[in-house]
């Protein structure tokens, strides 16, 4: 217990500084000091600088993941909760590169390089989708062959939005309700959802 909440102090603080220093600007004594612990101790929960930023990078990602586990429980039609799910993946990422400050300019400078430290993250965002899109396949809503390649295709398009989406490039020109229009029709296409399933 004790070893945990030295180890989310030193992530806390950790966080700290990357947003005020920026990654490659920050050491590891920097971190100790902000964590008020030595460098000794930091050494004994995390090899380097960079097992350190991927614990702040789980913790931050662990939040979205909660705000979508929430999405994907809401007691809505498959077709709404999809189109919830989608969205408010956008917002919380949004939310979560907006509020880090330095991590933002980070997150945009790195993003192929990210990569390895969102795994966990992606697999247990392919399990929500999964979980949503089984239940349209299994209520007769969506017409898919393929759930777990499905879920797959919806993820690598939404990460392709990533980026453009976070730095407001995408959809300019375009109200709310136009997006909207324009998205649900792809997203509602993409599962095979007729017209007269949207009813």
């Amino acid at each position: 217990m004790e070893n945990q909440k030295t180890r989310q102090q030193i992530v806390a603080a950790a966080k700290t500084v990357f947003i005020r220093k920026g990654f490659d600007d920050t050491t590891m004594m920097d971190i100790a000091d902000e964590a008020d612990l030595s460098r000794r101790t930091l050494y004994a929960y995390f090899e380097s600088k960079y097992d350190i930023y991927k614990a702040v990078i789980d913790s931050v990602m662990e939040q979205v993941l909660v705000k979508l586990g929430g999405i994907a429980a809401l007691n809505l039609p498959p077709e709404q909760k999809i189109l919830e799910f989608t969205f408010g993946r956008f917002r919380v990422l949004k939310e979560m590169v907006d509020s880090n400050g330095t991590l933002r300019s980070g997150f945009f400078r790195n993003i192929w390089g990210l990569e390895h430290y969102r795994k966990d993250f992606d697999q247990k965002e392919k399990l929500l989708l999964q979980q949503i899109i089984q239940e349209g396949k299994e209520c007769g809503r969506f017409n898919v062959n393929n759930v777990r390649r499905t879920a797959e295709f919806f993820q690598n398009c939404m990460r392709g939005f990533e980026v453009p989406y976070i730095r407001g490039r995408i959809w300019k020109g375009n109200t709310r309700e136009e997006v909207l229009y324009e998205s649900k029709r792809l997203i509602h296409g993409a599962l095979g959802i007729t017209e007269e399933k949207r009813q």
